[in-house]
C-alpha cells in the first residue's frame, strides 16, 4: 500500500520534500471536467479516502485546473462562483484539489492554489474559499486562509476563506 505524504509524521513529510524534486510542468485550465481530472479525484478522493459522492452538478460549470509533472497530470482542483453567498459578491470556491500520492510534499498542491487564486482575482474576485476537512485546516492556514464559524459535522469539516485583494 501506498502511503501519501499526508499521513505522515510532521519530521517524516519535512525529511521527503527535502529530497523530492519540486514539479517541472505547467498548469492548465479547462472549461470541462477533463478525464484525468476525473481519474485524479477517483484515486485521492473516492479509493483512498472513501468520500461518495464525489461527482457533482458543480463540475459542469466550474474552471478546472490540471497540474503537470513533465507531461504527467499530477494534480487538478477546480473554481467557480459561490451562489450561496449572494452578500459577499466575488466569492469564490476553490473545491476538489487533490495531488497524487507519489507527487505530494513538492509543493504542487500549494502551486496549483495559487494559480487559482491568481485566476479567480483575474475575473475580479475578490474572497476565495475553500471547504475543508480539519486535517486540513493548516495547510490552509499557512496560505493566508481563515477558518470561518461556518463549521459542521461536529467541527469535523469548515469554510476557510482568504482575501484576494
Amino acid at each position: 500500500m501506498t502511503v501519501g505524504v499526508h499521513a505522515m509524521s510532521g519530521a517524516a513529510r519535512r525529511m521527503t520534500r527535502a529530497t523530492l524534486a519540486p514539479m517541472t510542468g505547467k498548469i492548465e485550465a479547462y472549461d470541462h471536467l477533463p478525464e484525468t481530472a476525473r481519474a485524479i479525484r477517483e484515486q485521492v478522493f473516492i479509493r483512498e479516502r472513501d468520500w461518495r459522492p464525489e461527482f457533482d452538478e458543480w463540475d459542469a460549470v466550474a474552471v478546472h485546473l490540471l497540474a503537470f509533472d513533465g507531461n504527467r497530470t499530477v494534480a487538478t482542483c477546480r473554481f467557480y462562483a459561490d451562489p450561496d453567498h449572494s452578500d459577499q459578491p466575488g466569492r469564490y470556491v476553490i473545491a476538489r484539489l487533490a495531488v497524487l500520492p507519489d507527487a505530494q510534499g513538492r509543493g504542487i498542491g500549494s502551486q496549483l492554489l495559487a494559480d487559482a487564486e491568481r485566476r479567480i482575482a483575474h475575473s475580479g474576485g475578490t474572497i476565495a474559499a475553500v471547504h475543508s476537512e480539519n486535517d486540513h485546516y493548516k495547510f490552509y492556514e499557512r496560505r493566508g486562509y481563515q477558518l470561518t464559524d461556518e463549521l459542521y459535522d461536529d467541527g469535523r469539516h469548515g469554510w476557510l476563506i482568504k482575501a484576494l485583494i
